[in-house]
């Protein structure tokens, strides 16, 4: 009996193994899918959550500072064309000529009395060192004390609709040839006064603040032409004319190349409409300037029916025109003589090297080598800190080899009346 149960319980055996192997496997399977799906759920959820994280959120609107704003402005990365800045914050040395239209020193016409060697420039007066420069007593009656302008209230906005105000170019390095040479003169008759005559005119004012109190402190004889957009421009204009200076009016054209004139300057591509608005607006912005210049304007300047509608509007005032001559295919003097108004012509730029103090005196001295052959010149420069500090010392030198230093009306009364 015991054997028998025996063998029969080594029959089964294997069969039973065999089952339990079985089940064994598909417990496995199902514990390893199981693990497999929660896996796979796991990493879904964290993907997820990964990119709701970097999807960025909306910011509200955050109401800033002044001050902040400034800064925030100050440190947006530079477009392609000038970034628009807050204007109060450029450096002084930031106001340049330029209006992007190239080198100029291929279609400039030339002096009318052929440049000395630099060298021999230099000779005819020392070199002044900006450390040592003393500044002239102011004209009788006139305040002494250092002009401090007040932060506008309220910053001058473009008519563009962009928001944004529009700074002065920054500081470029330049081929100093003919761009800083005399204009051609035209065959208009002059007064021929006793003593040689230069009159020196600062444009870009307002653009910097503190470059405008500089320009501010020079001596009454320097004109002033202050920009039109410049913020407070209105509070910088009555404290330079409480101070004396003569004021001009500097109206951005537009020029050749991708440079930015600022707000609401003239374009060839406006409407005569549009473009005498944008005028007014820029003759509405102070008082007390007795004539218009040119900020930038290669490419306006040069454009017949737009320089004549212009000239033709400004006729109808008593103010004059000054032609910048930022290029030579300016058509200034001839819309002049078809619209009847009275016209001046720049003859030296002075501090396109505005770094060197030796070059800006150089073209100075060119500015009386001018004034002793016809009689007078009229010289353009920039509120840099280099160039009125040499302003200061040149006027004082200049007066005493006989020359005067004039306001810009000064040089306009030496014009023969037209019968």
């Amino acid at each position: 009996m015991k054997k028998s149960t025996k063998s029969s319980a080594k029959g089964k055996t294997p069969a039973s193994r065999k089952k339990k192997t079985d089940n064994g496997l598909w417990s496995l399977f199902i514990v390893i899918g199981f693990v497999f799906f929660i896996s796979l759920f796991i990493a879904a959820v964290l993907v997820l959550q990964r990119t709701e994280n970097n999807v960025p959120e909306e910011k509200t609107e955050q109401i800033l500072t002044p001050s902040q704003a400034k800064q925030q402005a100050l440190e947006a990365p530079r477009p392609n064309k000038p970034h628009p800045i807050n204007l109060g914050d450029i450096a002084v040395n930031d106001t340049v000529i330029d209006d992007g239209s190239g080198n100029h020193s291929d279609n400039l016409p030339s002096r009318r009395d052929e440049p000395e060697k630099a060298d021999r420039r230099r000779s005819d007066i020392p070199s002044p060192a900006p450390q040592q420069l003393s500044r002239p007593d102011p004209a009788p009656g006139l305040s002494s004390s250092p002009v401090i302008i007040p932060e506008p209230a309220e910053k001058t906005k473009p008519a563009n609709g962009s928001g944004a105000e529009v700074a002065a170019l920054p500081p470029q390095d330049y081929d100093t040839g003919d761009i800083q040479s005399a204009a051609p003169r035209s065959k208009t008759s002059w007064i021929r006064p006793e003593r040689p005559r230069v009159a020196v005119v600062l444009d870009d004012v307002g653009v910097n603040r503190r470059g405008a109190e500089l320009a501010i402190e020079l001596p009454a004889s320097i004109t002033l032409s202050f920009m039109t957009y410049a913020p407070g421009v209105k509070a910088m204009a009555a404290e330079a004319r409480h101070r004396g200076h003569e004021l001009m009016l500097h109206v951005p054209m537009e020029p050749v190349g991708r440079a930015d004139p600022g707000p609401n300057a003239l374009l060839t591509g406006l409407s005569d409409q549009e473009i005498l608005s944008r005028l007014d607006w820029g003759m509405s912005q102070f008082d007390g300037y007795i004539g218009i210049n040119n900020h930038m304007g290669s490419k306006f300047t040069a454009w017949d029916k737009g320089m004549t509608l212009v000239l033709a509007q400004i006729a109808k005032t008593d103010y004059f025109f000054l032609d910048s001559r930022t290029s030579s295919d300016s058509v200034v003097e001839a819309s002049a003589a078809k619209t009847g108004v009275s016209l001046l012509s720049r003859d030296v730029f002075i501090d396109n090297n505005y770094r060197d103090t030796d070059k800006i005196l150089a073209q100075l001295v060119q500015a009386e080598r001018i004034a002793r052959q016809h009689g007078h010149a009229i010289a353009i420069g920039h509120p840099h800190e280099t160039t009125v500090k040499v302003l200061h010392e040149w006027i004082k030198a200049a007066e005493e080899r006989g020359i005067d230093v004039v306001p810009i009306s000064k040089i306009m009364a030496l014009k023969k009346p037209v019968n």
